[in-house]
């Protein structure tokens, strides 16, 4: 039998990939999180090399929820996040020849994720959206937050009031300050993976997000004039 041509054998397994992962654009708030060990990873990722389907399959379902969530902090909009995840995946799928696993998978995920984020802005050249372009679905990132509470109306607008100014606050913060308070916070980085996703040390690391949580608490405690400047760390 005929070998296929050569951009279609390469056209196959990218073809896999959008399928495989960029589900995510209409799937991701519905695929659960799944418990991982690195043992367990580092053999999916072998076995991806390879090329398993099945395995970057399963690898693009344990971490598209984090990964949406990294690039939501960065670009404060869900359809761009979902594009920038899209992309990322793609990315992933066609560097994991070259992926030597020297940190751990997702955190190799991650500064993908963030740099496709930040080129993003830089091409459009803006640093903040509109608060109603940047607001995430219910489903997706809101879920630490309220949306119904019974029957007490107070309480409901106090709840929607406080989402409001969290959601302002994070459109304030730099590029920089989102990325970092979202792997902390959302994702649960610690100061060491932070710094290698973001190519910094982890002293920066810590300024940062010192900076950048005190900023959305003065926001929160509605205190809109707050120095900025400290934000330049």
């Amino acid at each position: 039998m005929p070998h296929a041509p050569t951009h279609e054998r390469h056209a196959a397994p990218l073809a896999s990939a959008r399928a495989a992962g960029l589900r995510l654009a209409t799937r991701l708030q519905f695929v659960p999180r799944m418990p991982t060990t690195p043992s367990d990873e580092a053999q999916l990722v072998r076995a991806a090399q390879r090329g398993d389907q099945r395995a970057f399959r399963t690898l693009v379902e344990r971490h598209q929820r984090k990964a949406f969530a990294v690039a939501f902090g960065i670009l404060r909009d869900s359809d761009a996040a979902r594009d920038a995840c899209q992309d990322a995946f793609l990315k992933v799928h066609q560097s994991l020849p070259s992926f030597e696993g020297t940190s751990q998978f997702y955190t190799w995920l991650y500064r993908i994720v963030v740099n496709l984020c930040l080129d993003q802005l830089r091409r459009r050249r803006f640093e903040r959206v509109e608060l109603d372009q940047g607001r995430a679905n219910d489903d997706t990132l809101d879920g630490n937050l309220p949306h119904h509470l019974g029957s007490d109306p107070h309480a409901s607008l106090a709840a929607k009031e406080l989402r409001e100014r969290l959601e302002q606050a994070f459109d304030r913060l730099s590029p920089a300050h989102r990325t970092v308070i979202t792997l902390r916070e959302v994702n649960e980085l610690s100061y060491k993976e932070i710094a290698g996703v973001m190519r910094c040390s982890i002293g920066t690391v810590m300024s940062r997000l010192f900076h950048a949580r005190r900023y959305v608490q003065a926001m929160l405690r509605e205190q809109p004039d707050f120095d900025r400047a400290s934000l330049a760390a």
